[in-house]
């Protein structure tokens, strides 16, 4: 049994494809198995992938047709051997050849549930590089009662927001059935809060070596369409009768903020669509407006503001120009 299942979504990245299986290829640890899961691509994306498996018996290729990034992620999870699952995007990349050994050392010295660490984006559109997420206060997290370490990262915005900056234990995510919710987009949301709510203990490890590329023209991240829309709604409707349910006070009212933070996210997607689109879409997003009044954090504040001064056709319009313009 390797130590990590490494799985990567694979759709038409012929490009990326090489430098994001070589940072793998080239750890100093190597226990560990790396799932290419193709999801029906069109290019030579499946060649390659079928090339690294001749070369490497570490590298596992699955071919499936195409179902989008949850199925093959759902694919690569029920294809997994390793104690701890991670998720790379097949047009990202480790930076640093020792990031397998730094988790490792944390898992060894720790055994948690789940391992964050940190990203450097890669801005495709101006060539900038900057680190996103490090300077965890590692001390705080990892010695406080676990409530009190996820309310930290709720209420602080650092849990993250999709499922590529942290290991999870391969047994949590197996013993609570936890998968993607296939059909839909933005379900990472609702992948991550299963299991961070479903663990007892966390790690953090503040080296940025996830490189994250920002701002691929044919990339589905910065797209909108429905389905998005879909997938917001459905992570409330899952989540926000788990929060009513929850008895600590605190982790309920840090979790419906970050709920609430969710839907506000709905007002940039449906700001991007056009006018018949935006409209079904935010008849979905109007049975949820109530959230608003959970969220504590000053831009969710402004938005149930805005939302009522101006309407969400409007604000939704000006969110996406303004969220488009200040995330260059």
């Amino acid at each position: 049994m390797p130590k990590f299942s490494i799985i990567v979504p694979v759709y038409n990245v012929e490009k990326y494809l090489d430098e994001c299986v070589q940072s793998i290829v080239n750890q100093d640890f190597s226990d560990w198995e790396l799932i290419l899961v193709d999801d029906g691509s069109t290019d030579s994306s499946p060649a390659l992938c079928d090339g690294y498996s001749a070369i490497d018996s570490r590298i596992i290729t699955v071919h499936q047709k195409n179902g989008g990034a949850s199925s093959a992620r759902n694919n690569g999870i029920d294809s997994a051997h390793g104690s701890y699952i991670m998720f790379l995007d097949s047009d990202d990349y480790y930076n640093d050849t020792s990031a397998l050994s730094l988790v490792n050392e944390k898992i060894t010295q720790k055994n948690p549930d789940v391992i964050m660490f940190g990203c450097t984006d890669y801005n495709m559109q101006t060539g900038e590089v900057r680190v996103s997420r490090n300077g965890y206060d590692i001390d705080y997290i990892e010695n406080s009662d676990y409530n009190t370490a996820l309310s930290y990262l709720l209420s602080n915005k650092i849990i993250p927001g999709g499922p590529t900056i942290f290991a999870a234990s391969k047994s949590v995510v197996s013993k609570n059935n936890i998968r993607f919710k296939s059909g839909i987009q933005d379900e990472d949301y609702d992948y991550v809060l299963s299991v961070f709510t479903s663990s007892s203990s966390i790690a953090v490890i503040n080296n940025p070596f996830y490189m994250y590329r920002k701002g691929r023209a044919d990339s589905v991240t910065g797209s909108s369409n429905i389905k998005m829309i879909e997938g917001i709604a459905y992570t409330i409707e899952k989540w926000f009768p788990i929060c009513q349910s929850l008895d600590d006070e605190q982790l309920k009212k840090d979790l419906l903020n970050y709920i609430a933070f969710i839907y506000t996210t709905g007002f940039v997607v449906s700001g991007r669509m056009d006018t018949d689109t935006r409209k079904k879409a935010l008849l979905i997003m109007r049975k949820y407006r109530f959230l608003l009044k959970y969220g504590y954090w000053k831009k969710t504040r402004l938005t149930r503001l805005a939302v009522s001064v101006v309407g969400d056709n409007l604000f939704s319009r000006a969110a996406a120009v303004y969220f488009d313009k200040t995330h260059l």
